[in-house]
């Protein structure tokens, strides 16, 4: 189990951030369905909640007892795929030093979305393919390198020909974590 664990945080560790969105008015959708309690297949809890209003989501990953992440997530919707655009909420707790927060430069995660009976499919770029893909042609998408990853800096619309144009290349997402729904029990039900 902790294999497991520490191979989903090595993948989203891993992921490949954007400086922006991407989804825009024509591409955001909502679903009410996909909120919810959710488990991932070892048993960290997912907390959906929906937003209809905002036409968004919180997500909160009770990674452990002790350790949470928050992220304010948008439906995005291009030619019938769907993705999620993860970026951290406003009041996720950081616990770290005013100084090292001020160095720290909070980026979009786009993951690949799909929803079968009581299953959430999720898949985030893979680094290793985003990376061979630009060194062999960097005019894909906008982006710079830093000494340890790639972080995308195209427009919103960009970002989409470029993300739709991955579910055609093997390797481009990588493996889904896929999360299952709580049941729901009645009440005076154990």
């Amino acid at each position: 189990m902790r294999l497991l664990k520490a191979s989903i945080l090595l993948v989203l560790v891993g992921c490949v951030p954007s400086l922006h969105e991407l989804y825009t008015d024509q591409t955001l959708v909502f679903d009410p369905s996909i909120a919810g309690q959710w488990h991932d297949t070892d048993g960290t809890q997912w907390e959906i909640a929906a937003n209809a209003e905002e036409k968004n989501y919180t997500i909160t990953i009770h990674e452990s007892e002790q350790t949470q992440s928050k992220l304010l997530a948008h439906l995005v919707e291009i030619e019938g795929h769907r993705f999620f655009d993860l970026y951290p909420a406003k009041d996720a707790a950081i616990k770290t030093g005013d100084w090292i927060k001020a160095h720290l430069i909070a980026g979009h995660l786009f993951l690949k979305v799909e929803t079968a009976d009581s299953k959430l499919a999720l898949a985030a770029m893979n680094p290793q393919t985003i990376d061979t893909l630009l060194k062999e042609n960097p005019r894909l998408v906008k982006h710079e390198r830093t000494k340890d990853r790639i972080i995308l800096t195209d427009s919103p619309e960009n970002l989409q020909v470029f993300v739709l144009a991955g579910l055609k290349i093997e390797g481009f997402f990588g493996d889904p974590i896929t999360l299952e729904r709580v049941a729901k029990t009645a009440p005076g039900q154990p």
